[in-house]
């Protein structure tokens, strides 16, 4: 009996011994003799037993004068259990829940024939669709399985980490920027009057600049900014001023051990390159004429082929730059100077904001958000394999600068060797690396006692004397 009523809707806890009888003689009073058989039940002993079964909790607790045992919590399904331990022929549904299950059930019946009387054949339709849509629950298992493999994939190895410990640079610090852009959009985020620590930007707004078109994609990197009308930006905190400096001295990991940057002002088309020795590593971003207009001046493709790069090296890699139509003849270069192509290194294109530039320079069908970097190999040099990517994913400077990551790529692949850019500008001047090109600031170099220059009938190269921390020009 106790049992049974504790099953049903009517049942109600907390509640101690004295009430619980109460209930029960209330319940079954229209049954000869149950009162008494109720109250002679040792109601204290049975809720002890029931607790030992873990079917409830039952606390002791004093009621006027008397120590009762109250009822805190039941244990649902374990009364259903012991119900059907002492009832065999009791139904699935326990006394005092059939009805209400079954009018539950009618009532749903009810509301899905009034759903579906209102919904026509094309919304019926669709929700069958949007059924058989659904991924099923092996799809969804096959679903999670694959973003655990992901997760594990991306995940980098302990060799990885050894070869990345290996190679990091000292005292290199990240650079957080914030995720609303300005300070004021910050502090509105926030809903503070001083915005959080990160690096911020402000907007450089001028008279012909209309707000309506949005950003530019070049942010302060953009070279039509005297009359370009997007909105430009520019960092509004001065995070270091070293950061100021030209660049000239930063050699990466190997600064301590590498010669000073050195350049020669010059036209490679007639510079005698035997003059300049041996290089472990060639880079080259030459100015391609790709049929269109461009700041500066560019080399015919038969100029290009004719450039001695072979005398540089006998053994070692060349980097070289392309982009457009120039993809195919850079590697007809390489071949005609003797390397063989084995990497390609692609840059991707980002503005301060770690976006990607949509609104390339570049391309004569589809903007370029992207700059390809052929790598050819001449005889069998010793080198790092397999330490790098080959994508670097960096920020757009000034026109025509290239990424500094391409120069760690190239110290950490043949570390300490002799390594010559041509075609270089001011920014590209390293440690140990020569640079050589016709938009460089003069000449200065230590790595040579003596340089013989040469004349031709068309262009006086240059006429020099070089010694060891000093130059004299004639």
């Amino acid at each position: 009996v106790l049992l049974e009523f504790m099953c049903s809707s009517r049942f109600q806890y907390p509640i101690d011994a004295i009430d619980l009888v109460k209930c029960l003689c209330e319940e079954y009073e229209s049954i000869d003799d149950a009162k008494h058989l109720i109250k002679s039940l040792d109601i204290n002993g049975v809720l002890r037993d029931l607790s030992e079964k873990n079917a409830l909790i039952v606390h002791k607790d004093s009621v006027g004068t008397k120590l009762v045992d109250i009822i805190k919590e039941i244990n649902m399904d374990k009364i259903k259990q012991l119900c059907r331990e002492y009832f065999k022929d009791l139904p699935k549904s326990m006394p005092g829940e059939e009805e209400a299950e079954i009018a539950e059930k009618q009532k749903q019946e009810e509301e899905k024939k009034e759903k579906y009387s209102e919904m026509n054949i094309e919304e019926f339709n669709k929700l069958v669709g949007d059924i058989l849509q659904q991924p099923s629950i092996i799809q969804r298992e096959l679903i999670n399985a694959s973003h655990e493999y992901q997760k594990l994939l991306a995940m980098p190895t302990a060799q990885e980490k050894a070869v990345l410990d290996m190679f990091r640079q000292n005292n290199v610090r990240k650079i957080d920027y914030c995720d609303q852009g300005t300070k004021e959009k910050c502090c509105a985020s926030k809903k503070s009057a001083v915005p959080c620590s990160k690096v911020h930007f402000r907007e450089i707004i001028r008279p012909h600049t209309d707000r309506s078109l949005g950003n530019c994609s070049y942010l302060d990197t953009c070279r039509h900014m005297d009359y370009c009308k997007f909105i430009h930006y520019a960092i509004d905190d001065v995070v270091d001023k070293n950061d100021e400096k030209d660049g000239l001295g930063r050699g990466g990991m190997f600064a301590e051990e590498l010669t000073p940057s050195q350049w020669i002002n010059c036209d490679l088309r007639y510079l005698d390159f035997r003059v300049l020795g041996k290089f472990d590593a060639i880079m080259l971003d030459p100015p391609w004429d790709i049929h269109m207009n461009l700041p500066y001046g560019t080399l015919k493709d038969k100029e290009m082929k004719a450039l001695r790069v072979d005398l540089l090296q006998d053994e070692g890699l060349c980097f070289l730059w392309v982009t457009g139509r120039a993809m195919e003849l850079g590697r007809e270069c390489l071949e005609i100077w003797g390397y063989r192509r084995v990497e390609e290194i692609i840059w991707v294109k980002t503005n301060q904001l770690q976006r990607i530039i949509r609104t390339g320079r570049t391309g004569h069908w589809l903007n370029h958000s992207k700059e390809h970097c052929l790598v050819g190999i001449k005889g069998d040099p010793k080198i790092n394999r397999n330490i790098d990517c080959d994508v670097i994913v960096s920020e757009v400077r000034e026109t025509s600068r290239k990424p500094d990551e391409v120069y760690g790529l190239i110290e950490r692949m043949h570390p300490g060797g002799r390594k010559v850019e041509l075609f270089a500008r001011p920014h590209n001047r390293r440690n140990g690396w020569v640079s050589l090109g016709n938009q460089l600031p003069g000449t200065y170099s230590v790595s040579y006692t003596h340089l013989r220059a040469h004349e031709t009938g068309r262009n006086l190269v240059c006429r020099l004397l070089l010694e060891k921390k000093k130059i004299i020009l004639l």
